[in-house]
């Protein structure tokens, strides 16, 4: 593969302050042969007009309306020509200037991988950010070391086009939630496997979680989500094992912060809209639930999740 074009995929939606860090580094990579596309999700926050010379280097696709953080992907995808695509999001930006270089060696040395989970750190303490440890070993033993893993990040994540081309692209119905998760047991269920790295550091300049709004939307969109992604990716015994962890861990975030009704109606909708995913539905075979079963015999038990959930809540 020795100079594969990379695609860095940027989407972008009203986040101009912390999106000059992510340019910036990205601006800094060591590596040359790159394209960078910024997907602008109808944010009308005159981004063209801030960009100013940058958009000389930047392929800037702006869409009609806000389509969701899935199509925004899709349609930088769709526009890249890249053998690699590195997505990172409007508020997230690369540790290290040789960070292209790194993903391209890591993938070199991993044929059968099909994308990397880029490690998630807090930019002012350097540190692994647990709230986005989603992976099923513990942070504590396993930060420095490189697994196999059933997790990444949309948007501080590396994927091969070709897997894009077995398994089809982001599922757009989802809008926003819980999309990483319906690619990621699609692509396992092609044979392809995902590494987690932590050559490979990323800074997540992340939101206030409490800021209006931002809760009852991720309850809503995840919970609504997992339910359709239960019909949609597994057969019915396996989709009951998936969706009703998934549904006490919505309901838990949502006792936690006293924010029910996004939550319930996200119930209410993931149920309504359940027959529309009928022509859509891919259940994965015996195999990957297995090799899933496996990689889930490291989880840390239920007390020590829920411990980690009061000192860095996931949602």
């Amino acid at each position: 593969m020795a100079s594969p074009l990379i695609s860095i995929v940027i989407p972008y939606y009203r986040r101009q302050q912390v999106f000059e860090n992510c340019l910036d580094s990205v601006f800094q990579q060591d590596y040359p042969n790159r394209e960078i596309i910024v997907v602008d999700n109808h944010s009308e926050d005159g981004l063209k007009e801030h960009l100013g010379v940058k958009c000389e280097a930047i392929r800037l696709i702006e869409l009609p309306s806000n389509l969701g953080a899935c199509a925004a992907r899709n349609r930088g995808i769709e526009a890249a020509k890249g053998e690699i695509l590195v997505f990172i999001d409007d508020d997230v930006s690369l540790v290290h200037p040789s960070a292209l270089t790194r993903i391209v060696e890591t993938f070199e040395a991993h044929s059968g991988l099909g994308a990397l989970a880029l490690q998630v750190c807090d930019p002012n303490t350097r540190a692994v950010r647990i709230r986005e440890w989603c992976h099923t070993r513990p942070c504590s033993d396993f930060a420095d070391q490189e697994f196999e893993t059933n997790w990444f990040g949309e948007g501080a994540s590396a994927i091969r086009r070709t897997v894009f081309e077995s398994c089809g692209l982001y599922y757009e119905p989802f809008f926003y939630g819980a999309e990483g998760h319906d690619l990621i047991v699609r692509l396992l269920d092609h044979g392809f496997r995902i590494l987690h790295t932590p050559r490979i550091q990323v800074f997540h300049w992340a939101p206030n979680a409490g800021a209006s709004g931002y809760l009852g939307k991720q309850y809503y969109y995840y919970t609504r989500n997992f339910l359709w992604m239960a019909y949609k990716d597994y057969r019915l015994a396996d989709g009951l094992v998936f969706i009703v962890p998934k549904l006490l861990m919505m309901f838990y975030f949502s006792w936690r912060s006293s924010t029910y009704a996004p939550f319930l109606r996200g119930i209410w909708d993931g149920m309504r809209g359940l027959p529309g995913m009928r022509p859509h539905r891919t259940p994965i075979s015996r195999q990957t639930i297995r090799y899933l079963n496996e990689l889930n015999r490291w989880r840390p038990s239920i007390r020590e999740r829920l411990a980690r959930h009061r000192t860095a809540p996931q949602i």
